[in-house]
């Protein structure tokens, strides 16, 4: 072998090993980067995460505040419906890197799946499609109640258009009444004991400026603080909560003010897509809070 095959010979294996470091080599920048992004990743749901617990932690002690704070059967529905004063401070707040949101829904406001009777489900699904359709999905939850909203969608005749379009008016996490200061007009007119001129005239009072304090404003349009009318009705109120049975087959659970409320909290680091959020549902019993359920995911 001459010296000048011994030169391209030796020429040739140092341009592989130059190929070969090279691909290590940019493998292992690969690798860097990856663990990189896997630790912020990291880092960043758990700041998210400890940031929505902030907001869920900071939300229930306002919210027990809050009710410690009003004596009154009217300041407490005033305070549960109108909650934006109290609430806007919580919409974005700084924990260093960190920021968290709160929302709070009043879940009286929508149709509880699982605690509506047939006749109920069917006069909302039916807003939406035929009647056939709509009774046989009422049915359908009646006999088998969902442990999820989003099990809705697996109900025969449920398409997701259906489901997207209810979606707005009905829970599973309520306890089965419907607050009449708050909920819109399709819910209250899928009450028997309402319908549709019922629920009309509800919802043109409360946009005049009413708000529901007793049963008896709600049925006579009585001025508040009016004593209930005699007669053969069945009323019970306690904290806010009254029911009513107008016929066999027309009973209105109602209520003035929020009895379960949806906290949703939404954490983030600051520069990171990333959102943990938790919802936690709480019951509100006088003046009392207490925790029912309590989910949370990645988003």
């Amino acid at each position: 072998m001459t010296g000048r095959t011994r030169s391209g010979v030796a020429l040739v294996i140092v341009l592989g090993l130059l190929i070969v470091l090279g691909t290590v080599a940019g493998e292992v920048v690969r690798a860097v980067r990856l663990e990189a992004h896997t630790v912020a990743s990291l880092r960043a749901r758990t700041v998210g995460r400890y940031a929505a617990e902030s907001g869920i932690a900071l939300a229930e002690q306002r919210l027990r505040t809050l009710l410690d704070s009003v004596a009154s059967a009217p300041d407490r529905i005033a305070l549960l419906n109108d909650r934006e004063p109290w609430l806007a401070p919580l919409r974005e707040v700084a924990l260093g890197d960190a920021r968290f949101g709160v929302t709070v829904a009043d879940l009286n406001a929508r149709l509880d799946l699982n605690h509506s009777d047939t006749t109920t489900l069917r006069n909302l699904f039916a807003r939406f499609t035929g009647e056939s359709r709509a009774a046989a999905i009422a049915t359908a939850i009646r006999e088998a109640p969902l442990a999820r909203l989003g099990e809705l969608s697996a109900i025969p005749g449920v398409d997701p258009a259906l489901a997207l379009a209810v979606a707005p008016y009905v829970t599973v996490s309520g306890d089965g009444a419907v607050n009449v200061n708050s909920a819109p007009e399709p819910v209250l007119a899928s009450l028997p004991a309402l319908g549709e001129a019922g629920a009309r005239n509800l919802v043109q009072r409360r946009e005049s400026g009413e708000r529901f304090l007793s049963y008896a404003e709600l049925r006579l349009g009585a001025p508040r603080g009016a004593p209930p009318s005699g007669g053969d009705d069945v009323e019970a109120v306690m904290g806010g909560r009254a029911t009513r049975s107008v016929a066999p087959a027309a009973r209105l659970d109602a209520v003035m003010m929020p009895t379960r409320l949806l906290v949703i909290s939404r954490g983030w680091q600051v520069g990171h897509p990333l959102t943990h959020e938790i919802q936690a549902v709480y019951a509100i019993i006088g003046s009392s809070l207490r925790l029912v359920s309590l989910q949370e995911r990645d988003r």
